[in-house]
Protein backbone atom coordinates (compact mmCIF):
# COMPACT_ATOMS: atom_id res chain seq x y z
CA UNK A 1 0.00 0.00 0.00
CA UNK A 2 1.33 3.88 -0.90
CA UNK A 3 0.81 6.17 1.65
CA UNK A 4 -0.10 9.75 -0.25
CA UNK A 5 0.27 12.70 1.31
CA UNK A 6 0.53 16.34 0.60
CA UNK A 7 3.70 17.77 -0.13
CA UNK A 8 3.58 20.42 2.99
CA UNK A 9 2.89 18.06 5.24
CA UNK A 10 6.22 17.01 5.13
CA UNK A 11 9.72 18.64 6.64
CA UNK A 12 12.38 18.99 3.83
CA UNK A 13 16.05 18.35 5.80
CA UNK A 14 18.94 19.27 3.27
CA UNK A 15 17.43 17.60 0.23
CA UNK A 16 15.42 14.43 2.38
CA UNK A 17 11.90 14.48 3.65
CA UNK A 18 10.67 13.12 7.01
CA UNK A 19 7.24 12.91 8.52
CA UNK A 20 6.54 13.11 12.05
CA UNK A 21 10.72 12.83 12.42
CA UNK A 22 10.77 9.55 9.87
CA UNK A 23 12.09 9.20 6.41
CA UNK A 24 8.58 9.29 4.70
CA UNK A 25 8.24 6.34 1.92
CA UNK A 26 5.39 7.02 -0.43
CA UNK A 27 4.06 9.83 -2.99
CA UNK A 28 4.13 13.61 -1.92
CA UNK A 29 1.29 15.46 -3.96
CA UNK A 30 2.60 19.14 -5.02
CA UNK A 31 -0.51 21.25 -5.56
CA UNK A 32 -0.47 24.51 -5.52
CA UNK A 33 -3.49 27.33 -6.36
CA UNK A 34 -6.16 24.22 -6.18
CA UNK A 35 -4.13 22.45 -9.11
CA UNK A 36 -1.55 19.44 -9.10
CA UNK A 37 1.34 20.10 -9.97
CA UNK A 38 3.82 17.12 -9.29
CA UNK A 39 3.81 13.89 -7.43
CA UNK A 40 6.82 13.08 -6.21
CA UNK A 41 7.58 9.17 -5.06
CA UNK A 42 9.88 9.18 -2.13
CA UNK A 43 12.34 6.22 -0.49
CA UNK A 44 13.44 6.29 2.68
CA UNK A 45 13.26 10.32 2.90
CA UNK A 46 14.99 10.79 -1.45
CA UNK A 47 13.27 11.39 -4.17
CA UNK A 48 13.53 8.76 -6.70
CA UNK A 49 10.45 9.83 -9.13
CA UNK A 50 8.37 12.08 -10.75
CA UNK A 51 5.50 12.45 -12.85
CA UNK A 52 2.27 14.87 -13.05
CA UNK A 53 -0.69 12.56 -12.31
CA UNK A 54 -1.57 10.84 -9.01
CA UNK A 55 -2.82 7.44 -8.77
CA UNK A 56 -5.42 7.76 -11.86
CA UNK A 57 -3.78 8.50 -15.24
CA UNK A 58 -5.34 10.86 -17.70
CA UNK A 59 -2.92 12.13 -20.40
CA UNK A 60 -3.63 16.35 -21.10
CA UNK A 61 -6.43 17.01 -18.68
CA UNK A 62 -7.00 19.63 -16.16
CA UNK A 63 -5.94 18.26 -12.19
CA UNK A 64 -7.37 20.59 -9.98
CA UNK A 65 -8.84 20.56 -6.57
CA UNK A 66 -12.67 18.48 -6.01
CA UNK A 67 -13.73 21.91 -4.21
CA UNK A 68 -13.81 24.09 -7.19
CA UNK A 69 -16.52 21.77 -8.92
CA UNK A 70 -20.11 22.45 -8.72
CA UNK A 71 -22.45 19.68 -9.03
CA UNK A 72 -25.74 20.29 -11.09
CA UNK A 73 -29.21 20.29 -9.54
CA UNK A 74 -30.76 17.70 -11.00
CA UNK A 75 -29.83 13.78 -10.78
CA UNK A 76 -29.74 12.60 -14.16
CA UNK A 77 -31.28 9.01 -13.68
CA UNK A 78 -30.34 7.50 -17.29
CA UNK A 79 -26.55 8.55 -15.88
CA UNK A 80 -27.48 7.31 -12.57
CA UNK A 81 -25.08 10.74 -11.52
CA UNK A 82 -25.35 13.88 -10.61
CA UNK A 83 -23.13 15.75 -13.48
CA UNK A 84 -20.07 18.41 -12.47
CA UNK A 85 -19.00 21.37 -13.31
CA UNK A 86 -16.04 24.16 -13.96
CA UNK A 87 -16.46 27.47 -14.27
CA UNK A 88 -19.77 26.81 -15.29
CA UNK A 89 -19.05 24.37 -17.57
CA UNK A 90 -19.27 20.51 -18.01
CA UNK A 91 -16.17 19.77 -16.80
CA UNK A 92 -13.37 17.01 -18.00
CA UNK A 93 -10.44 16.45 -16.12
CA UNK A 94 -9.36 14.96 -13.12
CA UNK A 95 -10.31 16.25 -9.19
CA UNK A 96 -8.39 15.92 -6.13
CA UNK A 97 -9.42 15.85 -2.51
CA UNK A 98 -7.19 15.74 0.27
CA UNK A 99 -7.98 15.25 4.10
CA UNK A 100 -5.72 15.69 6.99
CA UNK A 101 -3.03 16.67 4.90
CA UNK A 102 -3.35 12.85 2.84
CA UNK A 103 -5.11 12.30 -0.42
CA UNK A 104 -8.73 11.48 -0.03
CA UNK A 105 -9.94 10.78 -3.26
CA UNK A 106 -9.27 10.99 -7.06
CA UNK A 107 -11.87 11.14 -9.74
CA UNK A 108 -11.58 11.59 -13.74
CA UNK A 109 -14.88 13.41 -15.15
CA UNK A 110 -15.70 13.08 -18.52
CA UNK A 111 -17.86 15.95 -19.85
CA UNK A 112 -19.44 16.20 -17.00
CA UNK A 113 -19.85 12.74 -15.72
CA UNK A 114 -17.81 10.49 -13.38
CA UNK A 115 -15.53 7.66 -15.05
CA UNK A 116 -13.40 6.29 -12.88
CA UNK A 117 -12.92 7.16 -9.00
CA UNK A 118 -10.77 6.20 -6.04
CA UNK A 119 -10.47 7.02 -2.58
CA UNK A 120 -8.09 6.15 0.79
CA UNK A 121 -8.78 6.16 4.06
CA UNK A 122 -6.98 9.45 4.97
CA UNK A 123 -4.96 7.68 7.75
CA UNK A 124 -1.57 7.23 6.73
CA UNK A 125 -2.09 3.68 6.06
CA UNK A 126 -2.29 3.98 2.16
CA UNK A 127 -5.21 1.61 2.28
CA UNK A 128 -8.24 1.55 -0.19
CA UNK A 129 -11.25 2.08 0.88
CA UNK A 130 -13.55 2.47 -2.90
CA UNK A 131 -13.16 2.10 -6.43
CA UNK A 132 -15.36 2.80 -9.00
CA UNK A 133 -15.04 3.03 -12.80
CA UNK A 134 -17.97 3.57 -15.61
CA UNK A 135 -17.29 2.78 -19.39
CA UNK A 136 -20.20 4.86 -20.16
CA UNK A 137 -21.52 4.57 -23.83
CA UNK A 138 -22.80 7.72 -25.18
CA UNK A 139 -24.05 6.29 -28.61
CA UNK A 140 -26.20 3.81 -27.02
CA UNK A 141 -24.79 0.98 -29.57
CA UNK A 142 -23.00 -1.15 -27.92
CA UNK A 143 -23.53 -0.63 -23.75
CA UNK A 144 -22.78 0.79 -20.39
CA UNK A 145 -19.69 -1.39 -17.92
CA UNK A 146 -19.95 -0.23 -14.61
CA UNK A 147 -17.44 -1.83 -11.64
CA UNK A 148 -17.47 -0.73 -7.82
CA UNK A 149 -15.25 -1.90 -5.15
CA UNK A 150 -14.93 -1.19 -1.28
CA UNK A 151 -12.83 -1.81 1.18
CA UNK A 152 -13.40 -2.15 5.26
CA UNK A 153 -10.64 -2.97 7.86
CA UNK A 154 -8.35 -3.81 5.21
CA UNK A 155 -10.30 -5.98 3.78
CA UNK A 156 -12.76 -6.29 0.73
CA UNK A 157 -16.49 -5.87 1.50
CA UNK A 158 -18.50 -5.33 -1.77
CA UNK A 159 -17.88 -6.13 -5.50
CA UNK A 160 -20.15 -5.33 -8.09
CA UNK A 161 -19.93 -5.60 -12.20
CA UNK A 162 -22.73 -4.35 -14.35
CA UNK A 163 -23.10 -4.62 -17.63
CA UNK A 164 -25.96 -2.66 -19.55
CA UNK A 165 -26.49 -3.74 -22.96
CA UNK A 166 -27.71 -1.27 -25.69
CA UNK A 167 -27.69 -3.63 -28.55
CA UNK A 168 -30.61 -5.98 -27.62
CA UNK A 169 -28.26 -8.97 -27.55
CA UNK A 170 -29.41 -10.13 -24.30
CA UNK A 171 -25.61 -9.68 -22.56
CA UNK A 172 -26.67 -7.79 -19.55
CA UNK A 173 -25.89 -8.84 -16.31
CA UNK A 174 -24.97 -7.59 -12.80
CA UNK A 175 -22.74 -9.34 -10.16
CA UNK A 176 -22.99 -8.23 -7.02
CA UNK A 177 -20.65 -9.49 -3.58
CA UNK A 178 -21.01 -8.64 0.12
CA UNK A 179 -18.15 -10.33 1.99
CA UNK A 180 -17.27 -10.90 5.44
CA UNK A 181 -14.39 -10.01 7.27
CA UNK A 182 -12.59 -13.39 6.48
CA UNK A 183 -13.20 -12.28 2.60
CA UNK A 184 -15.81 -15.21 2.08
CA UNK A 185 -18.65 -14.45 0.23
CA UNK A 186 -21.55 -14.09 2.62
CA UNK A 187 -23.85 -13.23 -0.29
CA UNK A 188 -23.86 -13.11 -4.15
CA UNK A 189 -26.37 -11.57 -6.78
CA UNK A 190 -26.38 -13.03 -10.48
CA UNK A 191 -28.68 -11.63 -12.44
CA UNK A 192 -28.89 -12.19 -16.64
CA UNK A 193 -25.96 -13.33 -18.56
CA UNK A 194 -22.76 -14.06 -16.26
CA UNK A 195 -20.32 -14.59 -18.80
CA UNK A 196 -20.45 -10.74 -19.43
CA UNK A 197 -19.21 -9.19 -15.98
CA UNK A 198 -17.20 -12.28 -15.15
CA UNK A 199 -14.71 -9.79 -14.74
CA UNK A 200 -14.31 -8.21 -11.29
CA UNK A 201 -11.23 -6.07 -11.42
CA UNK A 202 -10.75 -3.75 -13.77
CA UNK A 203 -7.11 -2.64 -12.85
CA UNK A 204 -4.26 -4.61 -11.32
CA UNK A 205 -3.12 -1.97 -8.75
CA UNK A 206 -6.00 -2.50 -6.50
CA UNK A 207 -4.38 -5.20 -4.32
CA UNK A 208 -6.67 -8.13 -5.14
CA UNK A 209 -5.36 -11.26 -6.17
CA UNK A 210 -7.83 -12.10 -8.27
CA UNK A 211 -9.35 -10.51 -11.83
CA UNK A 212 -12.24 -12.79 -12.10
CA UNK A 213 -15.48 -14.44 -10.81
CA UNK A 214 -13.42 -18.07 -11.89
CA UNK A 215 -10.22 -16.80 -9.70
CA UNK A 216 -11.82 -15.75 -6.81
CA UNK A 217 -14.51 -19.23 -6.86
CA UNK A 218 -10.89 -21.01 -6.97
CA UNK A 219 -10.22 -20.20 -3.55
CA UNK A 220 -10.77 -22.27 -0.82
CA UNK A 221 -13.84 -22.10 1.14
CA UNK A 222 -14.34 -18.89 -0.52
CA UNK A 223 -18.36 -19.06 0.52
CA UNK A 224 -19.58 -18.04 4.26
CA UNK A 225 -20.88 -20.63 6.53
CA UNK A 226 -24.13 -18.45 6.56
CA UNK A 227 -24.75 -17.36 2.41
CA UNK A 228 -27.23 -15.54 0.70
CA UNK A 229 -27.30 -16.72 -3.15
CA UNK A 230 -30.24 -13.87 -4.95
CA UNK A 231 -31.33 -14.74 -8.55
CA UNK A 232 -29.32 -17.36 -9.71
CA UNK A 233 -29.93 -19.76 -12.61
CA UNK A 234 -30.58 -23.36 -11.68
CA UNK A 235 -27.78 -24.61 -14.31
CA UNK A 236 -25.19 -22.53 -12.32
CA UNK A 237 -26.13 -23.67 -9.10
CA UNK A 238 -25.45 -27.46 -9.91
CA UNK A 239 -21.85 -26.35 -11.41
CA UNK A 240 -21.49 -24.99 -7.43
CA UNK A 241 -22.84 -28.12 -6.02
CA UNK A 242 -20.42 -30.29 -8.33
CA UNK A 243 -17.76 -28.46 -7.63
CA UNK A 244 -17.83 -28.63 -3.99
CA UNK A 245 -18.01 -25.37 -3.57
CA UNK A 246 -20.84 -25.32 -1.37
CA UNK A 247 -19.65 -28.35 0.88
CA UNK A 248 -19.15 -26.24 4.22
CA UNK A 249 -22.31 -23.52 4.02
CA UNK A 250 -24.29 -24.43 7.14
CA UNK A 251 -27.30 -22.03 6.33
CA UNK A 252 -28.00 -21.00 2.92
CA UNK A 253 -30.61 -18.62 1.53
CA UNK A 254 -31.93 -18.81 -1.98
CA UNK A 255 -33.99 -15.59 -2.49
CA UNK A 256 -36.41 -15.08 -5.80
CA UNK A 257 -33.51 -17.83 -7.77
CA UNK A 258 -34.80 -20.27 -10.17
CA UNK A 259 -33.27 -23.13 -8.54
CA UNK A 260 -34.95 -26.42 -9.54
CA UNK A 261 -37.24 -29.38 -7.30
CA UNK A 262 -34.66 -31.70 -8.42
CA UNK A 263 -31.75 -29.59 -7.43
CA UNK A 264 -33.12 -29.19 -3.89
CA UNK A 265 -32.96 -33.16 -3.40
CA UNK A 266 -29.67 -33.01 -5.11
CA UNK A 267 -28.80 -30.85 -1.87
CA UNK A 268 -28.68 -34.37 -0.09
CA UNK A 269 -24.80 -34.28 -0.49
CA UNK A 270 -24.10 -31.22 1.05
CA UNK A 271 -23.34 -32.79 4.94
CA UNK A 272 -22.34 -29.48 6.66
CA UNK A 273 -25.98 -28.02 5.49
CA UNK A 274 -28.12 -27.29 8.75
CA UNK A 275 -30.72 -25.00 7.24
CA UNK A 276 -32.19 -24.12 4.21
CA UNK A 277 -34.51 -20.98 2.95
CA UNK A 278 -36.08 -20.79 0.06
CA UNK A 279 -37.51 -17.22 -0.75
CA UNK A 280 -40.28 -16.86 -3.92
CA UNK A 281 -42.20 -14.06 -5.28
CA UNK A 282 -45.46 -13.69 -3.43
CA UNK A 283 -48.86 -14.59 -5.97
CA UNK A 284 -50.04 -11.89 -7.23
CA UNK A 285 -53.86 -12.71 -7.46
CA UNK A 286 -54.36 -10.10 -10.42
CA UNK A 287 -51.78 -11.60 -12.70
CA UNK A 288 -53.24 -14.08 -15.52
CA UNK A 289 -54.84 -17.90 -14.00
CA UNK A 290 -51.95 -19.88 -16.20
CA UNK A 291 -48.99 -17.87 -14.12
CA UNK A 292 -51.07 -18.18 -10.96
CA UNK A 293 -51.39 -21.64 -11.77
CA UNK A 294 -47.65 -22.17 -12.64
CA UNK A 295 -46.18 -20.65 -8.89
CA UNK A 296 -48.97 -22.69 -7.37
CA UNK A 297 -47.35 -25.97 -8.96
CA UNK A 298 -43.72 -24.52 -8.20
CA UNK A 299 -44.62 -23.87 -4.90
CA UNK A 300 -45.88 -27.51 -4.10
CA UNK A 301 -43.14 -29.03 -5.61
CA UNK A 302 -40.01 -27.20 -4.00
CA UNK A 303 -42.44 -28.00 -0.67
CA UNK A 304 -42.28 -31.76 -1.48
CA UNK A 305 -38.66 -31.66 -2.57
CA UNK A 306 -37.80 -29.66 0.85
CA UNK A 307 -39.63 -32.29 2.96
CA UNK A 308 -37.72 -35.37 1.45
CA UNK A 309 -34.45 -32.88 2.27
CA UNK A 310 -35.81 -32.84 5.52
CA UNK A 311 -36.28 -36.08 6.45
CA UNK A 312 -33.22 -37.68 4.97
CA UNK A 313 -30.77 -35.05 6.32
CA UNK A 314 -32.60 -33.93 9.48
CA UNK A 315 -32.40 -29.95 7.80
CA UNK A 316 -34.45 -27.08 8.89
CA UNK A 317 -36.50 -25.73 6.07
CA UNK A 318 -38.42 -23.00 4.91
CA UNK A 319 -40.41 -21.79 2.35
CA UNK A 320 -41.44 -17.99 2.10
CA UNK A 321 -43.48 -16.07 -0.15
CA UNK A 322 -42.02 -12.69 0.59
CA UNK A 323 -44.55 -12.72 3.41
CA UNK A 324 -44.66 -15.68 5.49
CA UNK A 325 -43.53 -19.14 5.79
CA UNK A 326 -45.66 -21.76 3.44
CA UNK A 327 -44.14 -24.80 3.60
CA UNK A 328 -46.28 -26.76 5.66
CA UNK A 329 -49.48 -25.16 3.78
CA UNK A 330 -47.95 -26.31 -0.22
CA UNK A 331 -47.24 -29.80 1.03
CA UNK A 332 -49.55 -32.79 -0.18
CA UNK A 333 -51.53 -34.05 2.48
CA UNK A 334 -49.73 -37.74 2.59
CA UNK A 335 -46.10 -35.24 3.30
CA UNK A 336 -48.47 -33.67 6.02
CA UNK A 337 -49.22 -36.80 8.01
CA UNK A 338 -45.62 -37.51 8.09
CA UNK A 339 -44.18 -34.42 9.82
CA UNK A 340 -42.20 -35.04 12.80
Amino acid sequence: MIVRIELNQLEKRSNDYFYNDTPFNGEAYDHRDNQLYQVYEITDGIITGSRDYGALQAEGMIKIDYDLLNSGEYFDYEMNQLPYYFQGQPFTGIAYEYRFGFVLAEAIFINSWLVEYISFFADGTGRLKRYEKNDIDITETTGDREWYLEWENNAYKRIESRYLDYAGTAHSGNIKLYFNEQKQIKQVIIKDDYAYVSLLVPRDDLGLDFKTFDDLLAKQDIFADNLSIWSIEDSLFNQWLDRGLLNQVKQLELYHTNVQPLTITKMQQLQSLQQLKISEWKIDENDKPLFIKQQKQRFLELASALFLLKESCSIDVILEDDDENIFEKYLPDDLKQQLT
